[in-house]
Order: structure tokens, then sequence, then C-alpha cells
């Protein structure tokens, strides 16, 4: 059967924090096709032996590229590189609006605190969407507009989401979609701070279950721990003799109890793998992606832009099904890029090395403690 078109009713399980121009919450089609793409990518990979360069091929088929420039002399142009071409796939939103959420106006009083210290709790909201979501004390001050922004309201507002292929699509590539997108709804989320679980994504209809029903829907994206660290790109859901990496927790009553479950998940995994120290200038909360000081960042400096840091490779989602809300945790392990590693000193990259696979295992096994592996005993 030939697909020319998909459609999904869209909305989200917790705000969620999409930008536009004014770096206000909008309905919009980049971040949907920016989702749909990273989620390929994972669908794709082990169809090509997770070759890059075989894969950002592919990617352009049909997502499209945007290589060729009108600066370009001919033997530029003439040389062996893919051609700019439209993508064949299109992506329509029935509406545009704007969200209409202020973090200042929803019930705080139902968000509880989260403790990181010997300081006061901070309110979990905060705690996993600093920068959209501000405490109280800074509003006063903010110092840019995207700080303490609107969100998409996950309680009221719904779209609806069209895919519509080229002619020339093949049912392969349709098919690839298809999986995609039930990958983006297990597991995606769009807009700041998405990776902690805010702007957890829903697509229905095509069929698309909450969640997987068993490990055979997604054994083919599943890759061993070690075999991850081979590559430093997100490439594969990790698993071990356990199962994927793939943890449910509790069904909760609403998305301010699945804040909280979330946050209080974000605070274990930073306990976990501060265990483990630190090398000369970098230490382990910085290879699971967790902001450090700056006195704790020298290793990754960078004087134009600050400090930098690794992008999570651990994703937190909320996903509602017939019990509730439900938490959901994903690990696609990978290693330090190389950009970033190669600015750590000979000690610091043999640190991180020895260490990178122990200090994950270390945050499994607080998963492991606290929710239900995907597929493992009840």
């Amino acid at each position: 059967m030939k697909f020319t078109e998909l459609k999904y009713t869209v909305s989200f399980n917790t705000p969620a924090f999409l930008g536009n121009a004014e770096q206000q919450a909008q309905w919009r089609t980049p971040p949907f096709k920016a989702l749909l793409r990273q989620w390929w990518r994972v669908v794709k990979a082990p169809d090509l032996n997770y070759s890059v360069a075989q894969l950002r091929k592919a990617e352009g088929e049909l997502f499209g590229y945007a290589s060729d420039s009108s600066d370009d002399t001919e033997e530029q142009r003439n040389k062996d590189r893919p051609k700019s071409r439209q993508s064949r796939l299109k992506l329509r939103m029935k509406d545009w609006a704007p969200g209409l959420l202020d973090n200042d106006k929803w019930p705080r009083t139902e968000i509880k605190g989260i403790s990181v210290g010997e300081g006061p709790s901070i309110p979990a909201d905060v705690y996993l969407g600093f920068g959209p979501i501000l405490p109280a004390s800074k509003k006063e001050n903010r110092a840019s507009p995207s700080l303490g922004r609107k969100a998409i309201d996950p309680e009221r507002a719904t779209n609806e989401l069209r895919l519509s292929f080229a002619r020339d699509i093949s049912e392969g590539q349709v098919q690839e979609v298809r999986k995609a997108v039930a990958l983006a709804c297990w597991f995606g989320g769009i807009g700041s701070r998405s990776r902690n679980g805010w702007g957890s994504i829903k697509f229905s209809g095509d069929n698309l279950p909450p969640l997987p029903k068993t490990i055979d829907e997604v054994s083919s994206w599943l890759r061993p721990l070690e075999s991850c660290f081979g590559l430093d790109w997100p490439h594969a859901i990790g698993s071990d003799r356990s199962g994927p990496f793939i943890w449910i927790g509790k069904p909760l009553r609403n998305w301010r109890e699945a804040v909280f479950s979330l946050a209080t998940a974000r605070r274990q995994i930073r306990s976990a793998a501060k265990t483990f120290g630190r090398g000369e200038d970098i230490s382990a909360n910085q290879l699971i992606a967790y902001p450090v000081t700056q006195s704790n960042n020298r290793a990754w400096e960078s004087g134009r832009e600050g400090s930098e840091r690794m992008p999570s490779s651990l994703r937190l989602k909320v996903v509602k099904n017939d019990q509730g809300l439900v938490p959901v945790a994903i690990h696609l392990p990978c290693a330090v890029p190389k950009r970033l590693l190669e600015k750590l000193s000979t000690a610091d990259q043999a640190w991180v090395k020895e260490h990178q696979i122990g200090i994950w295992q270390s945050v499994h096994k607080m998963l492991d403690d606290s929710m239900q592996r995907f597929g493992g005993a009840a």
C-alpha cells in the first residue's frame, strides 16, 4: 500500500516551550521536522551499518539538501557532493496559534520542591526547566525575553499535522518515516528543555499506541552499551543484559506530578554520576550533560561562546496511556563528541575513556531501582 499523506492529531503531555522569532511559544513545523529527522537517523542507521556518510546521503534524499551556493564556481559544483534538492516530505500544520500558558499562572502550589543540597528546596518545574521557567527571585530582573517564556498548554491545545510525500517517494522511505513518528511519539519531545521532559509530544493516528507493547517493536534499534560508545552521536537505544535502556515510571494524575517525578529522577542521576568525581579539569556530571559551575568547567571553555556542554544522551519524557501520565526515561549512549574530547588534556581524555561506561552504568542502576525497566520482570 502506497501512502501519499499521513495525518496525526498532535498534542503535548507537558508544557512545550517552542520558539518563534520572538522566542515565544507557537505551533511551528520546523521543530517537528527536526524531531522526525533525529529519530529517522535511529531508524535508518542500522540499515547502513552506522555509516555517517551513507546516512547523510540517505537523509538528504528524503529530507532535502541545501548544499549548493550561488557563489560556487562550476568546478566546485561539479565535484562529487550532493546537489541541492527539495524535501520529499512536506509538513503542514492546521493551526499556527501562539501558546498562551504563562508559567507565572500555572498552579505552583501543586508542584513540590526538590532538595539539591543544604540550602532551600527548588521548585521542581524550575529545577527541570531553568531558563524558560524562572524562580520568583529572578522574575524582576529578566536578562532576556527568552527567559520566563509562555508555553503551549498540554491540557487545552491540540493541532493537526499532515505529512505529505512526493510522488517519487519509495515505499521503504514512507515506512521509515512512519517508524520515526512512532519513536518520536514514544520517546520524543520538542522545544526548550525537551530532553528534560518538557514538550513531551503525543501523536494520535495511524494506529499508534502510546508506548511499544513488546521489545520486538524496538529490537531493530537496540545496541549493546559498549558498542554505542564506538560512535560520538546518538544512533541507537542502548541495552544490556537486563534489557533496553527504557524505563517506565508509575502512573501520575497530572503533568505537575510528572514534572516532580522527572525532576527527582534528574537529581538522582546527578548524584549517581557525582560519586565518580572528576579528572583534572572535567567532572563526571559533565559527561552526563549536567550543568556545572564555571570553576568546574575549565576544560571546555570557549572564548567566543563561553562554556560548552554535551547534549544529553538520556531523554526524559511523559507519556499518556490508559492509566494516566507515565514518566519515561530512554538512553541513547554515545561517546564524547570529538570536538570536545580534543579540548581535554591527554590525562583527561584517558580518564573519560576509562570511566564513561561505568558512570552511565551507575545511572542505569539508579533508574533500575526507581523505575521499571521496559520488558523486565514486574
